[in-house]
């Protein structure tokens, strides 16, 4: 029973607001370039290193702005992501990204939804910091990823999956990032 309540709240939790979105007439194609601002909150679940299994990137925050063309939707921004890895007494990890994105932007339902695959490319600065020791390697990273987005405008609200690759003596992550901005 609980199963079948389940089922039924998500069909219709997903259904309607589609219905509520969906037009008889055709969406009109965007005639300017949009610019986004978003702030950015998430998790990355990092893979063991070495023999370390605790996770160094851990929650994370930063922000996002870019614009797309309006034809060809094609997207270009900036992002920059601070994850907190762990600290205990005799030791402190963490990592701070920043990238250069690029991706292509599919609309669905009237121009409020969104889906940009993208990628990532730019520098990964590590931090281990210990009582005797700090360092704060900088290293390649490339994300390649994707983003869902609704927008009411000029609101957008974003969900997004990468995976952070750092070319590095550091491990890879699946991250989850939500995002809360302006599409203007």
């Amino acid at each position: 029973m609980k199963l079948r309540t389940f089922v039924w709240t998500s069909v219709l939790s997903v259904a309607w607001p589609t219905s509520a979105l969906a037009d008889d007439g055709a969406a009109q194609a965007p005639t300017k370039t949009e610019y986004s601002v978003s702030l950015l909150t998430g998790y990355g679940a990092g893979e063991q290193f070495e023999d370390d299994a605790r996770n160094r990137y851990g929650l994370a925050i930063g922000a996002r702005a870019g614009f797309t063309l309006a034809a060809p939707r094609l997207y270009f921004g900036l992002s920059f992501l601070h994850f907190g890895g762990y600290q205990e007494p005799t030791q402190e990890v963490r990592m701070n990204t920043f990238d250069v994105e690029c991706g292509y932007e599919f609309r669905l339902l009237r121009e409020r939804l969104l889906i940009r695959p993208q990628l990532g490319l730019g520098f990964a600065q590590t931090a281990t910091i210990q009582p005797d020791n700090a360092g704060y390697p900088i290293a390649f990273h490339w994300t390649p990823g994707v983003l869902v987005g609704v927008r009411f405008s000029p609101v957008l609200i974003s969900a997004e999956y990468r995976r952070d690759i750092v070319e590095s003596a550091w491990p890879s992550s699946n991250s989850v990032l939500l995002g809360f901005g302006l599409m203007l």
